[in-house]
């Protein structure tokens, strides 16, 4: 040890700090990466009061047109660490131009809605009417390459496959390229009938089950986004009894909106009514959604003749009385709530103790009743629910097909019932 301070002491005078880069001591923040930076003075292209063209300038925008260019910020955060709040250093020592910022109120209000966020996302282009929607409304496809056949035919076959419609963290896409089609079963059925898939490729297949299959994915989403909820819940339970997130529902609330009247609570994107399936007579346990990407045959499920109707897949509730819908205007469509019937009782059955655990641990027992989903400014700093109202509003508009609000046909078998 006495051999080596001295030593040490000797390297450290004989080494130079003059031109090396001094690491910062904080390490910069992972994420994307900002290309915003602050832009040259705006170029004169007059005559007057120059001695020499343009092009000679140091900053000109014919020569250097890349400094010129304008770069969006990064998007704003629900919620920022206080170690990001400053101004992030980048590796080589230097302070970036952009600032990561958390979201006002107001953004968080717009960001809490499912529809602004559906309508948000990017646009594509639909392969059946050439139309350019956002992208959560139509349905993902890509092209996959089927094994040769032990054949003579060496000719490739290919299939259209629904891609994407899982959630990232389980399944990711097959591939980069996707086609894409609006998010209805009857569009599929007049895409397959006029072989608008050939289009794409003119060696392509399409196997007569698919409208099925993707009904599976986007009820399998839904199973999806309910475990990433509940993670999200038990990771964060604090102010679980000032801002719920999931509640149920009075009798007295359920027969007011049975009857007809406005939901009393504005910031409710959804109401589920999920009632337990009946126990199956030989296991005496009641059944569980398929949670499984692939689809279980309709000859597993025999059907059954039913006692009664069943009900519609999802229908929609008013959220206005008719005096308050009288100083909008006609164009204006009427706000309203849907109201979705399915089997998630023990999924739902599971958030909802995680929320009564969280508000035992912080107001101890309390006898509140709570009415359905609730996305707002206050609810998103805990949990994003609009994933979720997200995942339900496209198996809406995956199994519409015009009948719901007229009351018209018994689309719903009892198989569709149980597979939610």
């Amino acid at each position: 040890m006495r051999q080596l301070i001295p030593r040490l002491l000797r390297r450290l005078k004989e080494r130079s700090v003059a031109g090396e880069t001094i690491r910062p001591l904080r390490p910069p923040a992972l994420g994307a990466k900002s290309l915003r930076r602050p832009l040259p003075p705006p170029p004169v292209f007059s005559a007057s009061g120059r001695s020499r063209s343009i092009l000679l300038d140091e900053i000109n925008p014919i020569t250097k047109p890349k400094l010129y260019r304008r770069h969006k910020s990064l998007p704003p955060q629900v919620r920022l660490p206080d170690s990001q709040k400053t101004r992030t250093v980048s590796r080589n020592g230097t302070v970036e131009d952009d600032v990561r910022r958390e979201m006002t109120a107001e953004e968080r209000e717009w960001y809490a809605n499912p529809y602004l966020r559906m309508l948000s996302t990017p646009i594509r282009r639909c392969s059946m009417s050439s139309r350019y929607l956002p992208s959560d409304f139509m349905v993902r496809f890509s092209v996959k390459r089927l094994p040769s056949p032990r054949t003579a035919s060496k000719r490739p076959s290919y299939v259209l496959v629904p891609d994407g419609l899982q959630h990232p963290k389980f399944k990711g896409l097959d591939s980069r390229k996707g086609y894409y089609v609006v998010c209805r079963r009857a569009v599929m059925k007049e895409f397959d009938k006029r072989k608008c898939y050939r289009r794409i490729l003119s060696a392509i297949g399409q196997f007569s089950s698919l409208p099925e299959y993707i009904s599976h994915l986007l009820r399998l989403r839904i199973l999806q986004e309910l475990e990433l909820l509940a993670a999200r819940l038990q990771a964060r339970p604090q102010c679980a009894a000032d801002s719920p997130l999931l509640r149920r529902l009075t009798w007295k609330e359920l027969s007011a909106i049975r009857a007809g009247k406005p939901v009393q609570d504005e910031d409710a994107v959804a109401i589920l009514v999920v009632p337990p399936l009946n126990r199956d007579p030989a296991t005496k346990k009641r059944p569980l959604p398929n949670a499984s990407p692939l689809p279980e045959l309709l000859s597993e499920h025999p059907t059954t003749k039913l006692k009664r109707v069943p009900l519609p897949l999802s229908t929609m509730c008013p959220a206005l009385s008719p005096e308050d819908q009288q100083g909008f205007s006609d164009l204006v469509t009427p706000m309203k709530v849907p109201l979705y019937n399915g089997a998630l009782h023990e999924r739902l059955c599971k958030l909802l103790m995680i929320e009564r655990r969280a508000r035992w641990r912080q107001h101890g027992p309390a006898s509140t009743s709570e009415l359905g989903q609730q996305s707002g400014a206050e609810t998103v700093l805990r949990a994003d629910t609009v994933p979720l109202a997200i995942a339900l509003w496209r198996l809406r508009m995956w199994e519409d097909d015009g009948t719901w609000e007229r009351g018209e046909g018994t689309w719903v078998t009892s198989h569709n019932v149980c597979t939610i």
